[in-house]
């Protein structure tokens, strides 16, 4: 739940720059030979999916064969220096953030992917679902058409490719910075009671064999052969003792 939670907050903001811009420029075109593409609303905005195309997903518009000059067209729309610097910032604060927020390397890393994943995924939806089918009213070929947006999709997932590489390594190395930096807390070791437990009951056997060797040999104590009254055991003397003559019943015989 915790990693769903992260991937949705950096979705966010990986979004948030790119919503900005067509917040900022609400209406907009790209120019090619054939007349004006509105690019205005985001569900018909190039701006969702650049992040993908503008940095490393350039090279692959070599593969464009009929519709390279749309391509190119799509190209020049984009300034590719501050595209450049916006993708590093996007990746960076991404990173820093699912560092920060998430409680191990692997969910840093997870949250991460799938957040710049979906973006390329969105992009490439709004690309071809609602920007492509609205080039058909143009005086371009269909075939131009189709072969310039399959080579805008192929930027676009070259391009998420290596973002998602670079945005796992360096959550990754982040996350693992932030988690060392933390204070661990002390490992308690819990102290097991089994040498008091058998200090403690030699004791108790020694003095229960104690007690039990001291015991009166008689039931019934005896009466005492001056006063006829009951003699009290001494443990501690192992012998009768008369209370009433303080004295004890051997003594008396010997003075008899």
């Amino acid at each position: 739940m915790r990693i769903i939670l992260v991937a949705m907050l950096l979705i966010l903001i990986v979004l948030s720059p790119l919503l900005l811009i067509d917040f900022i420029l609400p209406s907009s075109s790209i120019e090619c030979d054939a007349g004006s593409i509105s690019v205005s609303g985001l569900r018909n905005s190039p701006w969702v999916y650049a992040l993908g195309i503008s940095v490393s997903g350039y090279g692959v518009k070599a593969v464009a064969t009929q519709g390279r000059e749309l391509v190119n067209d799509f190209i020049r729309f984009f300034n590719s220096g501050n595209w450049f610097m916006l993708t590093i910032v996007v990746i960076v604060v991404t990173s820093l953030v699912a560092s920060i927020t998430s409680s191990s390397v692997s969910d840093s890393i997870k949250a991460s992917v799938i957040s710049i994943t979906v973006v390329a995924v969105i992009g490439l939806y709004f690309m071809n679902n609602s920007l492509k089918p609205s080039l058909y009213n143009l005086s371009l070929g269909r075939i131009i058409v189709e072969d310039a947006f399959a080579t805008l999709s192929l930027m676009i997932v070259f391009g998420t490719i290596v973002n998602i590489a670079i945005v796992a390594i360096l959550s990754g190395v982040l996350t693992y910075i932030v988690l060392m930096l933390k204070p661990r807390p002390p490992i308690v070791t819990p102290i097991k009671p089994q040498a008091i437990d058998k200090t403690v009951e030699k004791p108790e056997g020694v003095e229960t064999g104690e007690v039990k060797g001291k015991a009166p040999p008689l039931s019934t104590p005896p009466l005492c052969p001056r006063c006829g009254s009951k003699l009290v055991w001494k443990p501690e003397e192992s012998r009768y003792y008369c209370e009433k003559c303080n004295a004890y019943p051997e003594d008396i015989y010997f003075k008899v």
